[in-house]
Formats: C-alpha cells, structure tokens, sequence
C-alpha cells in the first residue's frame, strides 16, 4: 500500500498532526512493507505539483480535519481518479464551547487571521466533506458514533510512538511538581471540573507542592492565582521538545468537562503512563480504558483535592505502581506495536471501495 497523509497544522501548532499523521508516517516507513507520504494541505488543496505527483501514486489519502473550501474539489479529483479518500478527526467541533479558541472559526465562520467571514461556515462544509470522503477515521469512539450518518466511521486510537519519549532527559527538583501540558482549547476542562479550587486549597496544604502549566492558554494561569513559588508556567514548546518537559512531572493530571472533551482521545494519560508518571484525570470515555493503572475522580474539588492530597502524602509508593503494570499497558500501545491494525483497516475500505483486495 501506498498511504498520502494530508496534514492540517501549521508549525507553530503542531500537535493533533503529529499523532494522526506524522506518528503512523514513521511507524509505516519503518515497518518496510508499505510507503507513506506526508503532504501539507494548502498544497493539497490548490494541486502542488509535487503534492499531485505523490497523489496519483497513492492507494490511499487520508485528509486531516479541514474539509472545505478547496479541500473538497481536491477530494473529488482524487476520487474520479479512483484514489480512496478518507478523512481524519480528532476533536467534536459540532460541540466546541464559546470559551474554545476556535470556536469562532469553526462555529461563527470568522477568520482568526483577518477577520473575514467564512460562508457557509466550516462545520457545514466540514458535514460536507464527510459525505463526500469514503470514510473517517478517529481517537474517539464517541466522536465515531456522533457522525455515523455521514460517513463510514473507523476508530483507530491514538498510538504512541516509543522513540520520542524514552531518550527524555530527566530534571531533578525539590518537592512535588503537578503536571499539566495542551492547547487552548482546555478551558472549560479547567474552569468546569473543580480543578481550580482544589489546586488552589493543596497548594496552600502543601507548600512544597508546586503546579507546572504548559501551553499557551493563559486564562487558565490567570485562574490559578497561585503564589509565584507555585506556579510554573512553561509556554508551547515544539513537539521533540516535549518529553523533556513531560519528565518534570512527579504527578500528571487529567481534566475534562462537558460533552466536547468526552470525545477526546487518551493521549495525555497514555503519555503519563510511559513516562511512569502517577496520574489523576477526570471520569468519562476517555481513560476508562487505563481505569486500573491510576485515577479517575468525580469532576468535584472535593474528589480532585482528596486524591491528589493521598498521591502527594504518598508518592513513592504510587510512583512504584506507576513503573510497574502501567508502564507495561502504555508500552503496548506504541504505534510500532499496533500499526498491522491501522493499515486493516485501512486496507478493508480499499477493497470495500474498489471490489479489489490489497495486500497488508
């Protein structure tokens, strides 16, 4: 098989592109039986030369997220071409919250970059490009099952890929950092989960607890209102950078809230678990796979203080657990170990499309 990804992020935003398109690239040359390709989409969209070249010798292109505009005539082109068009999403933008930054964009139609409206806005041309596309794939069955009328949905998890991760060069500090790293599109998950409150009360219980929060969003650093010797705010830093910053955490934490963030996927548990990080994340479809191997707590402060107050008082012992079966379960589900599923699938909406098999 020959396998395109289309990926949709800019530089400066890398992150849902590294997961669903760069992470199985790598995994599907390294295997060695199967060729991928990674083509941006503008280039996609408007027919780059060397983007249709790659094109036309593909099996199978699977488009990130941003369908419409362009990226739909560029999908009808590839299919009259008989090429297998899939499309691939991450996040419920039909359930985004006004406090999402991209809510604006996606909901209203209204550029981030000048303003301009969008008409008909992208949700609407995005439930276009579903109907158009041969299928999705997705992190989330939940986000599956939302848009089973418009297409064939397939859920292909999130693997990890082992090789970003385990060469990270560990920081000592004093005390107990609680970690948290992600886009701006995590507010409500702080403001609405009781997180705030109970940071804030263990903060004041355990002075050698200090809170490290990665990303961009400073509403949510505003919200803290920590004390200075606290709180850690590290801004975005580029993906290979990652598990440099992952390895500070001595506590990984886990909100959600509302119905958009019960489509998300498993990453941010998933990379605590191979980093041997103890972890505490909110209830929901999201970690219910990896109950056994940390906790899920009610979206009260209450519940958040309570348990984080135990795994602070006892680290050492949940820091055991966590280099023990947890580490384990995270390691099997690395990309390198799970690609042969992905390229199934794949490889049964080929035939299903075409009348003709291909090898896997």
């Amino acid at each position: 098989m020959k396998i395109v990804f289309v990926y949709a992020d800019s530089k400066e935003e890398w992150n849902s592109s590294e997961w669903r398109c760069a992470v199985p690239y790598r995994a599907i040359n390294r295997n060695g039986r199967h060729q991928a390709f990674m083509i941006g989409i503008e280039d996609f969209a408007h027919h780059d030369p060397q983007a249709d070249e790659i094109c036309q010798a593909a099996d199978i292109i699977v488009v990130e997220r941003n369908l419409f505009g362009p990226v739909l005539s560029a999908i009808q082109y590839w299919k009259a071409r008989d090429k297998v068009v899939l499309a691939d999403f991450d996040d419920a933008y039909h359930l985004m919250h006004p406090s999402n930054h991209n809510y604006s964009y996606w909901i209203q139609g209204v550029r981030h970059d000048n303003g301009q409206k969008v008409e008909p806005p992208p949700l609407t041309q995005f439930k276009w490009g579903l109907r158009l596309v041969h299928a999705a794939t997705t992190p989330s069955r939940r986000l599956a099952d939302d848009w089973r009328a418009y297409t064939e949905m397939i859920y292909i998890p999130n693997y990890i890929d082992l090789n970003l991760y385990q060469n990270a060069s560990v920081q000592e500090h004093e005390g107990i950092i609680i970690g948290w790293g992600g886009s701006v599109s995590h507010y409500q998950s702080f403001v609405d989960s009781g997180l705030i409150p109970a940071l804030q009360r263990l903060c004041r219980a355990r002075p050698h607890v200090r809170i490290m929060f990665c990303g961009n969003d400073v509403r949510v650093v505003k919200q803290l209102n920590l004390p200075k010797d606290q709180l850690i705010h590290v801004p975005w830093v580029p993906h290979n950078q990652w598990a440099t910053v992952l390895s500070q955490f001595d506590i990984g934490i886990a909100p959600l809230a509302g119905e958009y963030d019960q489509r998300r996927s498993w990453i941010k548990v998933l990379e605590y678990m191979i980093m041997k990080i103890p972890w505490v994340a909110s209830e929901g479809p999201p970690y219910e796979e990896f109950r056994s191997y940390g906790w899920l707590v009610q979206n009260t402060a209450q519940a958040w203080q309570r348990v984080l107050l135990d795994v602070v008082d006892h680290w050492e012992a949940y820091k055991k657990e966590a280099s023990g079966e947890a580490y384990l379960v995270g390691l099997s589900k690395s990309i390198d170990e799970n690609i042969h599923l992905t390229l199934k699938r794949y490889a049964e909406i080929y035939e299903k499309v075409l009348g003709q098999p291909i090898a896997v």
